[in-house]
């Protein structure tokens, strides 16, 4: 060959000369083909390639798994309220007094929509059953709680939470609740109480209830007071996804990214992090 070949076809080249020796005419057609498909595609190209291939990560689907298994859960619900066939529907209805899923009122909603008579009245007297559940547990969880104390404070923020989330106020009702809520927080945050969890808790209720602005300005104040905590940030990616503000999403990413310790960000949330924003470095 009397041009210069250049430095990475040398080894396809020397490759080709080998076969031909040792099996004429076929190893040099053959040889042929491959410095076609070397000119076509790129050695370098087929490599980088298979080197992605071997170190592929796939895709952490822990958040997946806990979505399908609240779903299964669920879906019985589902399926006795709209079932006009199903003999189960009452007995469905009672077990969500003590079931652990949120906004069972929606699913009580379907059974007084029913066409059973029988139905609807189960489904009336749970609902008031878990009306009376819920304020009887918020009313005691008050009458417990000691001002800046976060031992009795939780216990009646998750009391809050669990009649807030359960589906069975609507309009006025359900914006009292929110508004009393939100001012036992700013209650607490103001005589002094500097808790994570309290600023979380209001930054998000302030952004999912109609006061984004607000709840902004308090989950970047948790984030500059808990710089090395992933709450404050995810709150944030929630936010801006649902408002598809690419943008700030990667803005949150990247300081996620620097300031955030991966052990900190909870398993079922890690891919967020490590796939939305390209991948953290091993």
């Amino acid at each position: 060959m009397n041009k210069k070949v250049e430095e990475e076809q040398r080894g396809v080249v020397s490759w080709i000369l080998i076969v031909s020796v040792f099996i004429p005419v076929i190893g040099e057609l053959f040889g042929l083909l491959v410095w076609y498909a070397a000119e076509k595609w790129g050695t370098n190209d087929m490599m980088e390639d298979y080197d992605e291939y071997v170190t592929y990560k796939p895709m952490m689907l822990e958040q997946l798994r806990y979505e399908a298994e609240a779903s299964h859960e669920i879906l019985p619900f589902s399926e006795a309220f709209t079932d006009q066939g199903n003999r189960h529907r009452k007995d469905m209805i009672m077990r969500l007094i003590n079931s652990d899923i949120t906004d069972k009122g929606r699913y009580l909603e379907l059974g007084l929509s029913n066409a059973d008579s029988e139905t609807v009245h189960y489904a009336a007297t749970t609902m008031n059953l878990l009306t009376d559940k819920h304020e009887k547990e918020v009313q005691l969880s008050k009458r417990g709680h000691e001002p800046s104390n976060p031992a009795t404070l939780e216990p009646l923020l998750f009391a809050y939470e669990r009649y807030l989330k359960s589906g069975l106020l609507q309009g006025a009702s359900l914006s009292r609740l929110q508004n009393e809520y939100r001012t036992l927080m700013e209650g607490e945050i103001d005589a002094g109480l500097d808790q994570p969890w309290l600023l979380q808790r209001l930054g998000e209720s302030y952004l999912f209830h109609g006061y984004p602005q607000k709840g902004i300005a308090t989950l970047e104040a948790l984030i500059e007071r808990y710089p090395s905590q992933s709450e404050g940030y995810l709150c944030l990616l929630r936010y801006y996804y649902q408002e598809k503000d690419w943008h700030h999403i990667r803005s949150v990413l990247s300081s996620m990214k620097e300031r955030v310790p991966e052990e900190n960000i909870p398993k079922n949330q890690r891919f967020v992090v490590q796939h939305m924003g390209g991948g953290r470095e091993q």
